[in-house]
């Protein structure tokens, strides 16, 4: 079924949904896979009155979700950026539940939440992230970097371990922003990450960097 197809069957579901089968309805769709289908019921959650069902989808993987569902929190007079914060601590709190946090600390998981504070959070809200580039869950790492580009909030005198993140993703949203900060990455440190021995995402981000810094020469990498 076509995304469009899917759309539409999860709108119909929505406005013909009868009030005692709002679970039947809800909870299906909330769990969907297409983020346009999440976004649509995150929305009607507010029409079914389950605004604390809405909870839940502010560490939504995207962000129309997390936006949905924080205009829905918002309708039933509750600030999402609070619970955003715990979402955050919980994260905080599991980094020392081992390599694996999802085994003794599944429920408190939620890798997307670092990104609400960026979203909908201010520059103080830097501090609630802080310590998350660090977590061992790729995911998170790559949210918690995206949630402090948002905010301004990368540590501009530390900023090389994530560009040694294994993750290659995290290594992207290091230098994603447009014009990346360029303090604190020495030229020699970053020349080095242009060899061919280096991961590929290393070696684009490193001359990336490089050419913003306006220090470019390297011709065979």
């Amino acid at each position: 079924m076509r995304l469009a197809e899917k759309n539409l069957c999860a709108e119909a579901a929505i406005a013909g949904m009868r009030e005692e089968a709002h679970g039947e309805v809800l909870g299906p769709l909330l769990a969907a896979r297409a983020p346009q289908v999440r976004s649509a019921d995150a929305t009607a959650l507010r029409r079914a009155g389950w605004h604390g069902e809405a909870r839940a989808s502010l560490a939504d993987p995207s962000g129309g979700v997390r936006a949905c569902a924080r205009y829905v929190l918002r309708q039933d007079g509750v600030d999402p950026l609070p619970l955003c914060r715990s979402m955050c601590a919980d994260l905080r709190r599991s980094m020392n539940a081992g390599p694996d946090p999802t085994v003794t600390a599944g429920p408190f998981i939620v890798p997307a939440a670092p990104a609400g504070p960026g979203e909908c959070g201010s520059r103080t809200d830097a501090e609630t992230l802080r310590s998350l580039p660090a977590h061992p869950l790729p995911a998170v790492r790559v949210r918690s970097v995206l949630g402090l580009r948002a905010l301004d909030g990368v540590d501009r005198e530390r900023p090389a371990p994530l560009l040694d993140d294994p993750s290659s993703a995290v290594v992207r949203a290091a230098t994603r922003a447009p014009q990346p900060d360029t303090a604190g990455f020495p030229e020699e440190w970053l020349r080095i990450r242009t060899a061919q021995d280096q991961p590929r995402a290393v070696r684009v981000a490193a001359l990336r960097l490089l050419r913003v810094a306006g220090l470019h020469r390297c011709s065979t990498c």
